[in-house]
């Protein structure tokens, strides 16, 4: 059984997230992304299920709905600005993923950020991108709508493919918007779907493996080894139980 990965910097890095606790277990491909949103983790994951054309399943982590990507080549007005800048984990190419993105012809920037005005990449990625759709185009219930598509979408190619799912979020983050009329009735169909949703990593560790509300609160991420222990604990079990 093959396992596909996908997520944000809670998935990145099997030597950092619960990932590697399920690579000793299971053959997985890790297509976590740092500061990825969830249109971007929509995308790796269909990319990478499509490569394969059986004993797979999905365990996706989803990300924060302020969260954005966008697409850059070397025709883009900032294109210079973005290949030289400070951070290179904002850029990302999900067709590449050992690969350097900012030395493709093309490549995604990903937003990242605790939330929609605390910075997540780099400074031209913020004043550039974040600060005007923050401004002009942001709101709760949009960025819900849209993360709800992203979610179904990805639920409904498993469906097509009878390729069985597991998804959970990052910390608490539906919990801390209130929805309207259009999300709410995209969220009653992503309950209606055919996937195995696990309590969310960050209120995990906080309730059972000292994990504090401030330090999460503040941008921080699990350890290592609570990381290790909700994959033990959680996610493992998850995957078992699907195989059985």
């Amino acid at each position: 059984m093959k396992i596909i990965a996908g997520g944000c910097s809670f998935t990145y890095n099997n030597d950092m997230t619960w990932a590697g606790e399920v690579a000793k277990e299971y053959e997985l491909i890790n297509m976590g992304s740092c500061a990825a949103g969830n249109d971007y983790i929509a995308r790796s994951v269909i990319h990478e299920l499509d490569k394969h054309e059986s004993n797979i399943i999905l365990v996706c982590q989803w990300s924060g709905i302020h969260r954005r990507s966008y697409y850059i080549n070397h025709r883009h007005t900032l294109h210079r600005d973005l290949v030289s800048g400070d951070w290179p984990d904002w850029a990302g190419d999900y067709t590449r993923i050992n690969e350097d993105a900012v030395k493709q012809e093309e490549f995604w920037i990903k937003t990242g950020g605790n939330n929609i005005s605390k910075p997540g990449s780099n400074d031209s990625i913020h004043n550039f991108f974040v600060k005007p759709y923050a401004k002009y185009f942001y709101s709760e219930e949009q960025s819900l709508v849209e993360s709800l598509e992203n979610i179904l979408r990805v639920q409904y190619y498993c469906s097509s493919r009878k390729i069985q799912n597991i998804m959970f979020w990052w910390k608490k983050e539906l919990e801390n918007y209130k929805m309207s009329r259009y999300s709410k009735q995209l969220y009653e169909q992503v309950l209606k779907q055919n996937t195995v949703w696990l309590e969310d990593l960050g209120s995990w560790c906080i309730e059972n493996a000292n994990l504090l509300q401030k330090d999460l609160d503040e941008g921080n991420h699990p350890t290592l080894q609570q990381h290790q222990s909700y994959a033990r604990q959680v996610v493992l079990p998850s995957i078992s139980k699907l195989i059985q």
